[in-house]
């Protein structure tokens, strides 16, 4: 399809970074030229490619040629430490390295390609033709590991596209301009770039490797940007201090980590045009599973719904012996469709352990993937995500799911953030600790208030025991909760 939109409009910018532009017809020659050079190198459908390179037009440019050769990329983030990207290459058994002369050193492999090389720009500048399947490998995205050593979701072609051919939860199409700011480690990148180039869009690269929100709202302003897609986290930091960065906004969309409803609520009211919407998916299932248009309706809640899954995917809220929930009751979501990974590089055990057979899928022998959220399925069929499975714990033995006690604090007009963790008390048993960022840092709510608050809709041993007033709550690169930082703060 990124071919078919070079050859329609190929003087239509693609990618604009700082003071550069790009067109379709110069992008797309300069990863075919690129792509003749890794098809020489013998890379082809089955052969994954390591990519270490800045946020930029090289960038894109591997990528595109990766996948043009037949190969699957592997994204290895320049921010991320040595030892971890390391792990990652060698996780892979990639035999080719793509990067730049700057960079060149920090990664070892069998070939490395530079893509200053002279020798690339004498390549072809036509098209190739492969022989690629949807079933092929696309791409490898790394997620952090329980052992320490990171996971690889290996994608194919089918999934890559999924989340957006046929898809109608954001603007698709060529008068959209897309911002570049996720982390390119981060599977939602994917929406970023492909969501522009695959129905002819121009997408603005975001300097660095992490979204700056200062920056963020000069290109919006600058470029028009229509399109943005925004960690919760990111996205209640822009409502608060950057408001004008959804100025000309046409779509926002939040994922990654829980909704703020009050954030939510104030962008609409600041920006009445915007469409809002909430999305849901791991990295197994590549970028969106399933989504949620904000309605008005859901301003008076205190959580946003995940909403319904997208065309092509499907989502299930299954009890322990695998069986459909009953609507309203707690069980595990699943996920299946057209989005969804083959498993782990080099883990045939944790891949048959995540991704089982899908008992509703009827013959053909396709799988689920087993999330570990913990959901529940509205009568309209709108599933409702309620937290971890794994961050369960038992306070006086009473099974507590910590992000319901978070959201019900943030339902407090003087709480802009909170996060609660379960801490162990000095006689050894666990208790809550709510760690709490006010709306106004001079009129912090005192821990009575909130205590209060929380006990009018929770039971007596969903109140924290203490209440940590902070200034921000650590993230993690990717921009969600740090919840490992925050054990000893205060």
């Amino acid at each position: 399809m990124f071919e078919a939109q070079a050859a329609r409009g190929p003087d239509a910018v693609a990618l604009v970074h700082e003071a550069e532009e790009l067109t379709y017809g110069a992008l797309n020659e300069r990863a075919n030229r690129l792509a003749h050079r890794l098809a020489g190198l013998g890379v082809a459908p089955g052969t994954l490619v390591g990519v270490h390179l800045e946020r930029g037009f090289d960038m894109v440019v591997a990528l595109l040629a990766v996948l043009k050769a037949g190969g699957g990329y592997t994204m290895l983030d320049p921010q991320f430490p040595v030892e971890r990207l390391a792990l990652s290459l060698e996780e892979t058994g990639a035999p080719l390295l793509v990067t730049s002369r700057p960079l060149g050193g920090r990664l070892t492999a069998a070939t490395t390609l530079y893509v200053e090389d002279e020798a690339t720009s004498d390549a072809p500048a036509g098209n190739l033709a492969t022989g690629v399947g949807p079933e092929d490998v696309a791409c490898v995205m790394f997620t952090s590991g329980s052992t320490g050593r990171p996971k690889g979701v290996m994608s194919p072609h089918r999934a890559l596209t999924g989340t957006y051919l046929g898809q109608d939860y954001a603007g698709f199409g060529p008068d959209e301009v897309f911002l570049q700011c996720s982390p390119v480690s981060w599977d939602a990148f994917g929406l970023e770039l492909f969501g522009a180039l695959l129905f002819g869009a121009r997408c603005v690269l975001q300097s660095g490797q992490n979204p700056d929100p200062l920056e963020i709202g000069e290109l919006v302003a600058r470029h028009g940007v229509t399109m943005l897609q925004l960690s919760a986290s990111l996205f209640n930091f822009l409502v608060d201090e950057v408001p004008e960065a959804f100025e000309g906004v046409r779509y926002a969309i939040t994922g990654g980590e829980p909704a703020s409803v009050p954030h939510i609520a104030k962008a609409r009211r600041d920006h009445p045009a915007l469409r809002l919407g909430n999305g849901y998916g791991p990295a197994e299932s590549m970028g969106f599973t399933t989504h949620h248009a904000v309605v008005a309706e859901d301003l008076s809640g205190t959580a946003l719904p995940i909403g319904l899954p997208l065309a092509g995917k499907r989502a299930y809220v299954l009890d322990d012996e695998l069986k459909p929930a009953v609507n309203g009751a707690l069980g595990e979501l699943y996920v299946a469709g057209a989005g969804l990974a083959h498993g782990y590089v080099s883990r045939p055990a944790l891949t048959a352990e995540r991704f089982v057979a899908d008992p509703f899928a009827g013959p053909g022998g396709e799988r689920m993937y087993r999330t570990g959220d913990l959901a529940r399925r509205r009568a309209d069929g709108v599933l409702e995500y309620v937290g971890r499975a794994d961050d369960q714990v038992k306070i006086r033995g009473f099974r507590v799911e910590p992000g319901e006690v978070e959201a019900r604090l943030v339902g407090h007009p003087a709480v802009r953030q909170a996060a609660v963790l379960a801490q162990e008390s000095r006689l050894g048993d666990k208790q809550l600790v709510a760690y709490v960022v006010a709306e106004r840092a001079d009129a912090p709510p005192g821990a009575a208030e909130l205590r209060r608050h929380v006990a009018e809709a929770l039971p007596a041993y969903m109140v924290p025991v203490e209440f940590v007033p902070v200034d921000v709550l650590p993230r993690t690169p990717n921009g969600k909760l740090d919840r490992r930082a925050l054990t000893g703060v205060g």
